[in-house]
């Protein structure tokens, strides 16, 4: 909401009237105005921002230089962001570990996995601890562009250092593993959230799913859905979409049965599936002769709230 009144009042070009008329702004205000103009990709406008707080004599702070860093990363301004990092450093500005996680991101999001590298291994040197969302940040860009053998590295490198990875951690990796397929060591990983206390959530089941259905092993995604509720994670509206997918893809007819039970379980949890996913079941019960249950697929649509198709049963 800050963000459409910020724009409305850029459009009129009446903010910084409004801003003086009615209360004292100092640095905090400043840093609010600039990282809303960051978040709309204008980062010449927060660069407006910072000198307006100099010429009031306001001095910017650490958090301040590194909304305009992010802001940079974010619009794709990627030299510019370089540049200003570097400027940082050259004014003895003290950086910090989100000074470094946001370069690290930024470089690594555009296939500059060397410089983000070196940017990791530069925070050390530079008396900065790397925390767990520098670590993920870096997993994630070498997962996404680089080599997950390489992710799968700097995550045990992190352990032996005594970090504890978290949730998301785990999860880039699961989905990193995932995407080249390698679907037992993903499962893997998983048995290892456990071993950490750190179980896996809806995400990291919602990824596993994903990929075995994508591979067509629909089985082994049931499998894990079953497992969900055991570890009391449910299941959500991504999850029950993803399954049902998957079996319309396979095109069996034993199978609409499965998907017709998976459509009563998720209204039971209290959501309420497209109408097209109620249409396709309905046609899957009636090529596999499956009338009684089409029935009650047929009611269940009216009680949502969907308007039942006039079908002579």
């Amino acid at each position: 909401m800050f963000y459409v009144k910020l724009d409305v009042l850029r459009k009129h070009g009446t903010f910084f009237k409004v801003l003086r008329g009615r209360f004292q702004a100092d640095v905090i205000s400043y840093n609010i105005i600039a990282n809303g103009w960051c978040s709309m990709k204008r980062t010449n406008k927060a660069l407006e921002t910072l000198k307006e707080m100099v010429e009031k004599g306001l001095s910017p702070n650490l958090t301040t230089y590194n909304i305009i860093l992010k802001g940079y990363f974010r619009a794709g301004q990627i030299d510019e962001g370089w540049k200003f990092f570097l400027e940082m450093k050259r004014r003895k500005i003290e950086v910090d570990v989100v000074t470094y996680n946001t370069v690290v991101h930024g470089l690594g999001g555009v296939g500059e996995i060397k410089r983000a590298q070196n940017v990791f291994n530069q925070m050390v040197d530079d008396s900065v601890l790397p925390s767990v969302a520098t670590y993920n940040a870096l997993i994630q860009v070498l997962c996404k562009k680089d080599s997950v053998e390489n992710a799968v590295s700097v995550f045990e490198e992190m352990l032996k250092k005594g970090y504890a990875p978290n949730s998301t951690t785990f999860n880039v990796v699961i989905r990193g593993l995932c995407h080249r397929e390698h679907m037992e060591r993903s499962m893997e990983f998983m048995d290892r959230m456990r071993d950490d206390d750190c179980g896996p959530n809806g995400q990291t089941y919602n990824i596993v799913v994903r990929y075995f259905c994508n591979l067509g092993e629909i089985e082994r995604g049931l499998e894990l859905f079953e497992k969900m509720s055991s570890e009391n994670c449910l299941p959500n509206l991504d999850t029950y979409n993803m399954l049902i997918s998957a079996i319309f893809v396979r095109k069996r007819s034993d199978d609409m049965l499965v998907a017709g039970k998976l459509l009563v379980e998720m209204v039971d949890r209290g959501f309420t599936p497209r109408r097209l996913t109620f249409n396709r079941i309905l046609d899957g019960l009636f090529l596999a002769g499956n009338r009684s249950f089409a029935k009650e697929i047929l009611r269940l649509q009216s009680k949502c709230g969907h308007l039942s198709r006039r079908i002579k049963l």
